[in-house]
């Protein structure tokens, strides 16, 4: 597993490759100490993860992840002194999977870690590939790939997760509190309600479903979504 982690603190970069170098003996994991390195480092190699500072002495976090978002669906978690709801959103809302607030526990983060990585979903393929489809939605769940009336959709790993479980249920009703502790393995709470609304508005974005009516994902209120078959 390769690592970038993009921190301008010395010793908390070297915390993280510790931990990480601990929980996952083969992990690679590069440091870089400005906005720019990390970015330029992201577009030179091939990455399973990305731990991101917002304040960076260059260019802000934020931007370094709108950077990264132009050129790839890289895992990112932010780290932040700035632990305001407005942050949080904000990240969430330009495609990070998960946010944490400094001083943050070691030990949490391998578990925010371990959670995205597993949203993924990186098994291994098998001869005959996992084809999900419901409407003009069609996912190779295997090789990650999701395509609307055969137009590629590039999709961050937690979009996709949320929308191969919708998919996985056609003309069902899969709930907020089902959607969070699948794709976020969390408890429900109104904030974590309000990050799957983010992140179905982007779903419907990339999916051309942003309309008034939508009606590739259809809101069930006081209940949740459904994708119809």
């Amino acid at each position: 597993m390769k690592v970038l982690v993009i921190e301008d603190d010395p010793e908390v970069g070297e915390t993280i490759s510790m931990v990480f170098s601990m929980r996952w003996p083969d992990a690679q994991v590069t440091v870089k100490e400005t906005g720019k390195e990390g970015v330029a480092a992201n577009r030179c190699d091939t990455f399973d993860l990305a731990v991101l500072d917002v304040n960076l002495p260059d260019i802000d976090g934020f931007e370094v992840l709108g950077k990264i978002r132009e050129t790839s669906a890289i895992p990112v978690i932010m780290l932040t002194v700035r632990a305001t709801e407005t942050d949080r959103v904000r990240g969430l809302e330009m495609g990070a999977d998960d946010y944490l607030a400094k001083p943050f526990s070691p030990f949490e983060l391998l578990a925010r870690a371990s959670a995205v990585l597993r949203r993924v979903g990186a098994g291994a393929r098998t001869s005959e590939p996992r084809i999900l489809q419901a409407g003009q939605i069609r996912i190779d769940a295997d090789a990650a790939e999701v395509y609307v009336d055969d137009r590629p959709v590039n999709l961050t790993p937690t979009e996709f997760k949320i929308l191969a479980m919708l998919v996985e249920n056609a003309d069902k009703v899969v709930t907020r509190d089902a959607l969070i502790d699948e794709v976020w393995d969390m408890n429900a709470s109104s904030t974590d309600a309000y990050l799957v609304k983010l992140h179905i508005q982007h779903l419907r974005k990339k999916l051309g479903d942003s309309g008034v009516d939508p009606k590739v994902i259809i809101t069930v209120r006081g209940f949740g979504y459904k994708v119809p078959s």
